[in-house]
């Protein structure tokens, strides 16, 4: 069994927009019994599905550029549609803090002259990619 691990750059979004797709070693594209016919059949639940579900991966969207959820919603049921999933079940929506980035400037004495300091919160929403039993 292959494990693999999915980083697209969506195209859609800014390109520091990432989507990870982690996928269970059960997982593979080849789905004989996958009945959606287009992307728009595609899930995207907030809440566990009621039906009975295999979950086969784990999603996670890196939203650096804060796209809005219309949007982010439009790539995901896409990308899953890509896997032959029947949806995606999201667990969190957070954002979580970046790195800071420290910048300095010196004089030939090495005395700071100038420094900046940027931190950022980087919206990150994880999920679970399911298919119908």
């Amino acid at each position: 069994m292959k494990f693999k691990h999915f980083v697209l750059f969506l195209p859609l979004f800014s390109c520091s927009t990432t989507l990870e797709f982690i996928p269970e070693p059960e997982y593979t594209t080849h789905y004989s019994r996958y009945k959606k016919t287009s992307w728009e059949e595609v899930e995207i639940l907030q809440e566990r599905p009621e039906k009975s579900f295999q979950i086969l991966g784990e999603v996670v969207l890196r939203n650096q550029n804060e796209a809005s959820w219309d949007e982010v919603k439009l790539y995901l049921k896409k990308a899953m549609w890509e896997r032959k999933m029947d949806g995606l079940w999201i667990v969190s929506k957070k954002k979580h803090s970046v790195d800071t980035l420290s910048f300095q400037t010196m004089d030939v004495r090495g005395h700071t002259t100038h420094a900046y300091e940027y931190k950022d919160q980087l919206p990150i929403f994880r999920g679970y990619a399911f298919r119908y039993k």
